[in-house]
C-alpha cells in the first residue's frame, strides 16, 4: 500500500538499506515517466501528421524537474510495497506505476508548444 506519510517525508529515499533495489525502483519509475510522455508526443505526431515536438528547452527542462520530483514522491511511498518483489518483476511494476503516475501529473502541465 502506498504510504502517503513516508512519501511526504521522503523517509524510503534517505534509508539506507538495499541500495541497489532502491536504484532499480527509482529508475524504474523515472524510466515510465519518462517513456509515457515520449508516447503522447508519439500519438500526437501521429495523429496530426505533425513533426516530432517536445516543446522548448524551457518546457522540456521543466517537464523533467517535475518528472523528478514525481519520482522522488513516488518512490518513497511505493517502495514498501515492491522491495520484497523479485527484481524483475519489481523493476516492470515500477516502470507501470510511473506511467500511472505521469498520466496523473502531466494534467497539470501545458501541452508543448513549438
Amino acid at each position: 500500500m502506498f504510504s502517503f506519510n513516508d512519501a511526504i517525508g521522503f523517509r524510503l529515499v534517505t534509508q539506507q538499506e538495499d541500495t541497489k533495489a532502491k536504484i532499480q525502483v527509482f529508475v524504474g519509475v523515472f524510466a515510465g515517466v519518462i517513456l509515457r510522455w515520449i508516447y503522447s508526443v508519439a500519438v500526437e505526431v501521429i495523429r496530426n501528421q505533425t513533426p516530432w515536438c517536445f516543446g522548448t528547452w524551457t518546457s522540456i527542462l521543466i517537464r523533467l524537474g517535475v518528472a523528478l520530483v514525481a519520482t522522488f514522491f513516488v518512490f518513497s511511498g511505493y517502495w514498501q510495497k515492491v522491495k520484497d518483489q523479485p527484481a524483475s518483476m519489481r523493476f516492470w511494476n515500477a516502470v507501470a506505476y510511473g506511467i500511472t503516475m505521469d498520466v496523473i501529473v502531466s494534467s497539470w502541465l501545458p501541452a508543448p508548444v513549438c
